[in-house]
C-alpha cells in the first residue's frame, strides 16, 4: 500500500509537469505515466476487486449448497418416518381389519372445458362423468386444494359447483387445527367483495390463530368428501348475531380465476 501510494504522487506530480505540449518529450512521459498507472495500479485493483467478487459469489453458492443439503436432509428424514408410519398403518389396519381411513383416496384427473362468464363464480363442466366412476357430491381439486363438488353427472362430463358459488345448499363439512386442538365447522357462504369463505362454526371456539389451517373434515357421509382436503386459512373470527354461534373467515387456497387442469377425488371406501 505505501509503495501503491508513492507510484500515485509520483504519477500526480508527472502529469502536471507534463500537462502542457510546450516541454519537450512531453507526450512520451505522459504515455509512459499512462502505462505505468494502468499496469501498476489500476490492472492490479481490478484483477483484486475480480477476486473478490468471485470469493464472494463462491461463498453464496457454499451457503446455498449448505441450504439445499439441510432441506434435503430433512426430506430424507420426513421421507424415512413417512415409510415408518405407513408400515405401522398398515400393521394395524391388519390387527384391526379396518380396511380404509376417512382421509384415503384416489384421484382422477380431467380439465375444465366450459366455464360460462354468466356463471364465472357459480360452476365448470369437467370432461369426465359417470364411466369413470364419478358421482354426485364428490370433491374436485386443484394442486392448491379443494375448489368445489360434483353436482350433476352424465356419460362423459360433470357439473362442478364452485365453493364460490352463491348456491347456499352447498355445504362443507370442514375442522380446523389450530393451538393443538380441532375445531369443526360448515363452509356455506362467500364474500365476493372480500373473496373469503364463511365457515359456521359448530365447535365451542373463543379463539383461532390466524392462518391456521382450514381442511376437510371427512363428515359429509359415505362417498362423499374425504378427510384432509386443504382448504384455506383462517383470516378472522367473529360473534355471529344470530345465536347459530360464531363464524371464520378464511382465505381460499385456490386461485379460482386459474381453473384448467382438476382431479376428482374419490374415498377408498366410494
Amino acid at each position: 500500500m505505501f509503495w501503491i501510494t508513492i507510484v500515485l504522487v509520483a504519477a500526480s506530480v508527472i502529469s502536471l509537469l507534463t500537462s502542457t505540449n510546450n516541454i519537450p518529450g512531453s507526450g512520451i512521459v505522459r504515455d509512459t505515466v499512462a502505462n505505468v498507472e494502468y499496469y501498476v495500479i489500476k490492472a492490479p485493483l481490478n484483477y483484486v476487486r475480480g477476486v473478490l467478487g468471485e470469493y464472494n459469489e463462491l461463498k453464496e453458492v457454499y451457503r446455498e449448497n449448505k441450504r439445499l443439503k439441510r432441506s434435503l436432509d430433512n426430506y430424507a428424514r420426513e421421507l424415512a418416518l413417512n415409510n415408518v408410519l405407513a408400515d405401522e398403518l398398515q400393521e394395524m389396519r391388519s390387527i384391526t381389519k379396518i380396511k380404509s381411513l376417512p382421509t384415503d383416496y384416489k384421484v382422477k384427473y380431467t380439465t375444465v372445458i366450459k366455464r360460462d362468464s354468466e356463471n364465472w363464480d357459480n360452476k365448470v363442466i369437467i370432461d369426465i362423468g359417470s364411466g369413470s366412476n364419478v358421482k354426485k357430491g364428490m370433491a374436485v381439486i386443484t394442486s392448491k386444494g379443494m375448489m368445489g363438488i360434483v353436482s350433476s353427472v352424465n356419460r362423459v362430463s360433470s357439473t362442478v359447483t364452485l365453493l364460490t358459488s352463491e348456491d347456499r345448499s352447498v355445504q362443507l363439512p370442514v375442522m380446523i387445527k389450530s393451538n393443538g386442538k380441532y375445531y369443526y365447522g360448515l363452509l356455506n357462504d362467500y364474500n365476493v367483495e372480500s373473496q373469503t369463505y364463511k365457515v359456521q362454526m359448530l365447535s365451542t371456539v373463543n379463539k383461532l390463530k390466524v392462518g391456521s389451517s382450514v381442511t376437510t373434515s371427512g363428515l359429509g357421509g359415505k362417498g362423499k368428501t374425504p378427510k384432509g382436503i386443504l382448504v384455506g386459512t383462517v383470516k378472522g373470527l367473529s360473534n355471529n348475531a344470530s345465536a347459530t354461534g360464531k363464524t371464520v373467515t378464511v382465505k381460499p387456497s385456490v386461485d379460482f380465476d386459474d381453473l384448467s387442469y382438476v382431479a376428482v377425488v374419490q374415498r377408498s371406501n366410494a
